[in-house]
């Protein structure tokens, strides 16, 4: 593998030069209209055009994460040089990729974009919440075209398997780099990459394998490694699969309410926010049926099914293999019921959860040899197999002493209700890098641990905090989490905490209007001052 990243090196070495004089100084539709004729290693431009102002970009893409493939036209954008093109590293790659640069008005900056799931998708989404910002930018689909559940691509396919694990993100980001140098006569001043999930996974294996490509990241929710997380899946279909076992979307208002009874003061506030899950140890006996008089009273195989989910995988020796998913009060979907463990973890709906498609397709479409399926996945022999098969490719490392030495800064966030990604994967993870790092990692790295949020958004807590797109005019560093890792990389100032708003969007944090909640930099956790209004976030204490 590391002669595959030497030869992708390599090859960056053939990049254009710099661009002529009479080029810097042309008009900007002619320079957006040259970059058709750029020269770049394995990169062939499809298209590079100026859009004017107010034009629409049709049957736009948004991101997977939320279940949503082709979304409405885009419109109220500035004018902007569009470059689309195609990257060829090796036979059978072809790493479509989007760059979006301002006509005018550029910030100096330029914006990675991610992409959840399985990828498959060009964002163009966040390409325009970075381009009304300011920012030049660029996507890719990482290598392929396909809704973000989808698999079958990987199938006897490696080398698009190393596209979408870790090349497609760092040649997009390269090549955008060239592109945006060429079209504004200068390089970036500096470069920032933030998005969730399976994004939150290219953040980090950016700072991992390519500490050059930017300055700041923020890693949301992060499958930070993804062989574990298909693990944690495969634990939760395997615990359903009994008869009977099957929990049904119906009942996660029961688990919720149950959840709240239990735990709910454990942290000396009756607010129905956990503000650490890991402290509430459920006794999932009170659900049984004959126990509970709900009509949604849970059989003795789902009682059984929830002890197994909450336990995590484990191996015959009792073990702990991967952390398990965290019990609280937003269980249930709110206001997105497939963003819950309704949509995510219950078997017993209408139709599969989420995790059937990840966990299914990664067994049977990434490996060249047949694989264990969910049913028959040994806890005993398949875990070493797994990792063995997929791990360099799809796992980053947590070892950043090059990212951190360049001045590089990392802040992972993860919504602690999370029934995609279990949260604790993050603190596992975010420890791993302080044990790997070097002594800079303490003043380099910021986790946050978000409660009640759910996967990437959504939830019962105040989970928009400007994690998922770039800024608008209202926003500020102690509000969004893109300002404040752009502060911490100029100015120096770490974030400490950030100001939470609970809303149904994960771009609406500049709302002041609604209930607001002060999340801190872990381990400290946000306390409320006695007799103060849990409302505002200036009642709150990071401790």
């Amino acid at each position: 593998m590391r002669k595959l990243e030497v030869m992708v090196a390599s090859a960056l070495l053939g990049l254009s030069a710099a661009p002529a004089p009479a080029l810097a100084q042309s008009a900007p539709e002619a320079r957006c209209a040259a970059l058709a004729g750029a020269r770049l290693e394995n990169v062939t431009i499809l298209r590079a055009e100026m859009q004017a102002t107010n034009e629409v970009v049709p049957g736009a893409n948004m991101p997977d994460f939320t279940g949503i493939g082709k979304g409405p036209p885009i419109s109220g954008l500035p004018a902007f040089c569009r470059i689309a093109g195609s990257i060829r590293p090796e036979a059978g790659s072809d790493i479509r990729f989007e760059v979006w640069m301002p006509r005018e008005g550029w910030n100096g900056r330029f914006s990675g974009i991610g992409i959840g799931g399985f990828a498959g998708m060009i964002n163009h989404w966040e390409l325009s919440a970075a381009l009304k910002a300011g920012q030049a930018t660029a996507a890719t689909d990482t290598g392929h075209e396909a809704f973000g559940m989808e698999s079958a691509w990987a199938k006897g396919n490696p080398e698009k398997v190393r596209d979408y694990g870790w090349r497609g993100i760092h040649l997009m980001t390269v090549n955008a780099k060239r592109l945006i140098a060429d079209f504004y006569g200068r390089p970036a001043d500096k470069s920032y990459f933030m998005s969730c999930s399976g994004g939150g996974r290219q953040a980090l294996m950016q700072a991992s394998r390519f500490p050059e490509d930017y300055d700041g990241l923020v890693a949301g929710a992060p499958a930070a490694r993804m062989t574990d997380l298909v693990m944690a899946m495969i634990w939760t279909l395997q615990a359903q699969m009994p008869p009977g076992a099957a929990l049904r979307p119906e009942q996660a208002g029961l688990i919720d309410d149950e959840v709240v009874r239990q735990c709910d003061a454990l942290d000396g506030q009756a607010d129905r926010s956990i503000a650490d899950p890991r402290q509430c140890r459920v006794d999932f006996s009170r659900l049984a049926c004959g126990v509970s008089s709900s009509p949604q009273c849970f059989s003795p195989a789902q009682v059984t099914a929830l002890q197994l989910i909450a336990r995590g995988p484990q191996d015959r020796r009792g073990r702990t293999i991967v952390p398990p998913y965290s019990f609280t009060a937003s269980v249930k979907g709110v206001p997105v019921p497939q963003s819950g463990w309704e949509g995510w973890i219950f078997s017993g709906g209408k139709s599969p959860p989420s995790s059937t498609f990840f966990a299914r397709g990664t067994l049977a479409d990434f490996f060249e040899q047949p694989f264990a399926d969910v049913a028959s996945f040994d806890w005993n022999r398949d875990p070493a197999r797994l990792k063995a098969a997929l791990s360099a490719d799809l796992d980053p490392k947590p070892d950043m002493r090059r990212f951190f030495a360049r001045g590089g800064k990392l802040v992972i966030w993860h919504g602690w209700s999370d029934p995609a990604i279990p949260a604790g994967m993050a603190i596992d993870y975010y420890n791993d890098i302080l044990r790997a790092s070097g002594p800079r990692a303490k003043q380099s790295v910021r986790l946050f641990m978000v409660p009640e949020m759910q996967h990437c958004f959504a939830g019962n807590g105040a989970s928009a905090f400007g994690h998922m797109g770039a800024q608008s005019q209202t926003d500020s560093p102690e509000r969004h989490m893109g300002m404040a890792v752009q502060q911490w990389v100029e100015k120096g100032r770490a974030p400490e905490s950030i100001i939470g708003s609970k809303g149904t969007s994960p771009m609406d944090a500049a709302s002041l209007t609604r209930p607001q909640r002060l999340h801190c930099a872990w381990p400290r956790k946000a306390r409320l001052r006695a007799g103060a209004d849990p409302d505002k976030a200036a009642s709150y204490d990071c401790q």
